[in-house]
């Protein structure tokens, strides 16, 4: 069977919505080129394949009945699965190839004559610059891995060291509130929260 390729006017590509953001070409998951006629039929036949055959919905279906969008919350937490075993690999080969000797002579983090504002710009430069790692692994070498972990490592010490001397300089009344708030903080744990506040964990300004 000839095909005649001038016919096929409307080239149509799948994709994973969810991996958009990337701007990489391994979220392609098909394409196909039609005759643009066609176009409705086809995406009636494909919505149909999808539900019928694939046990899967449709957008409209899931706008009437997927009220939790519990569909959108599945397809990243696959993602997100993916992103953490590509990154657990990297760092098993990272722990494989032993630490380098300019990271075991890093200096400990300061915030020395810095105020909560710095502390705090410097922590969300760190955590972006470690998202871009964390998004596209396979475009950083294992110096960018050591460098951008520790200093976001480093970046969040900083703010806890920030946060405790904070709270060292309110009077009682307003310690008590401080700890109230971060009580009902339902990210992080009561006793991270004590460790940073009362623990003996490093802790030095300098």
């Amino acid at each position: 069977m000839s095909i005649d390729f001038s016919e096929l006017d409307l080239q149509l590509v799948m994709y994973d919505f969810n991996d958009t953001e990337e701007e990489r070409g391994d979220n392609v998951i098909a394409g196909v080129a039609i005759r643009s006629e066609d176009a409705e039929a086809f995406a009636a036949d494909v919505e149909r394949l999808a539900v019928e055959k694939y046990g899967g919905a449709t957008f409209a279906g899931l706008l009437e009945e997927d009220f939790d969008d519990e569909s959108m919350a599945a397809a990243w937490r696959r993602k997100d699965a993916e992103r953490n075993a590509a990154l657990l690999d990297e760092a098993e080969r990272v722990l494989a190839t032993g630490m380098p000797e300019e990271t075991k002579r890093r200096p400990r983090p300061s915030i020395k004559g810095k105020t909560y504002e710095q502390v705090e710009e410097e922590y969300a430069k760190a955590q972006k610059r470690w998202e871009e790692l964390q998004a596209d692994p396979d475009s950083y070498g294992l110096d960018d891995f050591h460098e951008r972990l520790l200093d976001f490592v480093d970046a969040g010490l900083c703010v806890d060291m920030a946060m405790r001397r904070h709270f060292e300089s309110l009077d009682p009344q307003a310690q008590s509130e401080m700890l109230k708030q971060l009580a009902n903080d339902e990210n992080v744990s009561a006793s991270y929260w004590f460790d940073v506040l009362f623990g003996n964990w490093p802790y030095s300004e300098e």
